[in-house]
């Protein structure tokens, strides 16, 4: 789940200035969010060439500058980018702390931003495996996201569906997994529709429908790499990997493992590189 990079609308001067008068100057305000522009642009080019050291450094620098003047709104988009951020470098204890400042003083932010925040500490808890954490988050996700201004249901409803793998309800998690992808090319989120794939690929691996699972996994190495984004083409070609062994194809798994530790190298992420290791060790 990725956080749109904020957008600041400068305060126009109000009022006419006499004929030769010289500009008002930029208040300390104005200048502030100047830089918060700045900061955003600089960290999302950074995000796109995958350099997502210096987009921490960058995000984490906005995010400064934002409580320096306690703009809310900027706040909650800066951390959520840089939880991101953290998440895809595979540093869930910094995106839990960061996330911190949204979730508690929830009622200083918007409740689309809790939303947002309160589903990304689901997916952090997923991923180290605190499953009654990720429901109790996932609920108060859920309770947050009122539409039409939150439109995450997409997204909540893949983590409903990775939840229900993770608790060994493979049935249950392709039922969520294949509302998630109807849902999410109804929206049009490219993003969450790989999500979709990939969850519904591993629980369709779960009851052994090996075929199909390579199929949707497929798909979702495509469309990740398309939009390129390492840390969920890392994933892709784990779960790839895991497919593979389960039937039997030892050959094969090696060869996804093999690319997901030269792509979790790549970008960073400590936590995948140990996963596509692990896996190397079970095939050779």
């Amino acid at each position: 789940m990725r956080a749109a990079c904020v957008a600041l609308l400068l305060c126009l001067a109000h009022g006419l200035v006499g004929c030769g008068a010289a500009p008002p100057a930029p208040s300390d305000v104005e200048l502030r969010r100047e830089r918060l522009l700045d900061l955003n642009d600089r960290a999302q080019r950074a995000v796109a060439r995958g350099d997502l050291r210096r987009a921490e450094a960058l995000y984490r620098e906005a995010l400064r500058i934002a409580e320096s003047f306690e703009d809310f709104h900027s706040i909650g988009i800066n951390a959520l980018n840089l939880a991101a951020v953290h998440q895809a470098l595979g540093e869930t204890d910094g995106a839990q702390r960061v996330l911190e400042r949204v979730l508690a003083a929830p009622d200083r932010f918007a409740r689309p931003l809790v939303a947002q925040a309160a589903g990304l500490r689901a997916a952090l808890a997923l991923q180290t495996g605190d499953l009654n954490a990720a429901a109790n988050w996932l609920n108060r996700a859920e309770e947050e996201c009122k539409p039409p201004a939150c439109r995450i249901q997409s997204a909540l409803l893949v983590l409903r569906a990775q939840l229900a793998l993770e608790r060994g309800a493979a049935g249950e998690s392709r039922e969520l997994a294949a509302r998630a992808l109807a849902a999410s090319r109804a929206e049009s989120s490219r993003e969450e529709e790989a999500n979709a794939l990939r969850v519904g690929g591993r629980a369709a691996a779960a009851q052994g429908g090996h075929v199909e699972a390579i199929a949707q996994l497929d798909q979702a190495l495509a469309i990740d790499k398309q939009l390129a984004l390492p840390y969920k083409i890392g994933l892709d070609l784990i779960a790839l990997a895991e497919t593979e062994l389960m039937r039997g194809e030892r050959q094969a798994a090696r060869g996804y493992a093999q690319r997901a530790l030269d792509v979790s190298r790549a970008a960073g992420n400590r936590r995948q590189q140990a996963v596509a290791a692990r896996i190397l060790e079970r095939v050779q």
